[in-house]
């Protein structure tokens, strides 16, 4: 399909990059993942081929993940309990598709998709959309497509895909970059060549054909996709850790506080409230053990999640890369690095030191009644 405002240079083109982990329930080999993808996409009308790769095996992995919060249960993720397996390819399957404009899926209802075809290359947690750039301006809906093909193919063999957007409360199945992509008959590899907001320009050699274009960019940014992937997986659960931890902290703050009210009100009102307020203690240390848990939960992802940042700093900056992620990661990466679990410790041995206390007290005057019952039995004995 051809726009009339088209830019005179056809050999540019549109690139999106996103995060859609292959979910397995249970471990396979490698090579039979991506078979029987091959096969549930070749199955797929809309479809029109797919190159498998050669794998290496010892390259691909499988990595636990985390859904978002939403859709797991408090103690799932205070356990991490509701981890998934996916699934990573060292090498991409690249195929392509046809959809008439008007079966594919609008994003925020933008009446803007601008073609019927894409070139798609995925191993399992990177995702690169890549279509002809005919227009003036950046479309919206281009490229969603993507993630109801994958979805129906990982079904229809057992499996399951998980878009990982940049917040949970994000419809976008891509990053917030778009890759805008001229061919250059000097240019050795893709690189970034200049900036405009979300826009970002990269120069890449020329290719006889539009899956060429894919195979660099997704070679020259996949690394560095698949790093920042794991990252917000990890980074995210971070953050959800946190809030279930204050969560339990702010709980067992309003025991002791209904506790502490009961002990100054009126003897007749006093009885009532902590009537009302009974099996606080048990309560409370119950809700203090889980809030340990989640530190200690935070304490251990966070060493990882410190390692992958690294990790990602390297590759960012070796391949000058970092307005790709920009939008998607500083925010982010600001909040978990501003995390400080001391409150979240101070509260709790706070608590549990008065808890401590009281028993102490009641160990140290129920030792003082038994020594003086003693005492007077040792004296009514011996008189």
């Amino acid at each position: 399909m051809t726009n009339p405002n088209a830019p005179e240079n056809s050999d540019t083109f549109l690139c999106r990059i996103g995060t859609i982990f292959l979910l397995s329930p249970e471990k396979k080999e490698f090579d039979e993942y991506a078979n029987d993808l091959k096969g549930a996409l070749q199955d797929d009308p809309r479809v029109q081929w797919v190159k498998q790769p050669r794998l290496n095996t010892d390259f691909c992995s499988h990595l636990a993940v985390y859904p978002n919060s939403e859709n797991s249960n408090s103690n799932a993720v205070m356990h991490g309990s509701d981890a998934l397996r996916a699934v990573q390819l060292d090498r991409p399957l690249l195929f392509k598709i046809v959809v008439p404009i008007k079966n594919q899926p609008k994003h925020h209802h933008a009446d803007d998709i601008p073609t019927d075809t894409y070139w798609i290359a995925w191993d399992g947690v990177v995702v690169m959309v890549l279509w002809r750039h005919e227009a003036t301006s950046i479309p919206q809906s281009g490229g969603q497509i993507v993630m109801q093909v994958l979805e129906q193919a990982c079904e229809a063999i057992g499996l399951g895909a998980f878009n990982q957007a940049c917040s949970p409360a994000c419809t976008n199945v891509f990053m917030h970059s778009d890759l805008i992509v001229r061919q250059l008959e000097d240019a050795n590899d893709c690189k970034v060549e200049s900036v405009d907001r979300t826009t970002v320009n990269i120069t890449a050699p020329v290719s006889d054909e539009p899956e060429g274009v894919l195979f660099d960019l997704f070679y020259t940014f996949g690394r560095t996709s698949l790093i920042f992937a794991r990252q917000k997986n990890l980074g995210r659960r971070i953050i959800d850790l946190e809030a279930e931890a204050w969560g339990r902290a702010s709980h067992l703050l309003s025991h002791y506080s209904a506790h502490v009210e009961a002990s100054a009100a009126p003897i007749r009102k006093r009885i009532k409230m902590r009537w009302g307020n009974r099996g606080w203690r048990r309560e409370v240390r119950s809700l203090s053990a889980q809030t340990w848990v989640c530190m200690t939960g935070i304490e251990v992802m966070m060493r990882r999640w410190s390692e992958l940042k690294n990790d990602f700093s390297d590759e960012v900056s070796e391949g000058s890369s970092m307005p790709i992620f920009e939008m998607d990661y500083s925010d982010e990466v600001k909040v978990i690095e501003s995390i400080d679990l001391s409150r979240l410790e101070s509260v709790s041995n706070q608590v549990e030191s008065r808890l401590d206390n009281r028993l102490i007290s009641f160990a140290t005057a129920g030792g003082a009644i038994s020594g003086a019952i003693t005492g007077a039995l040792v004296t009514l004995l011996g008189g």
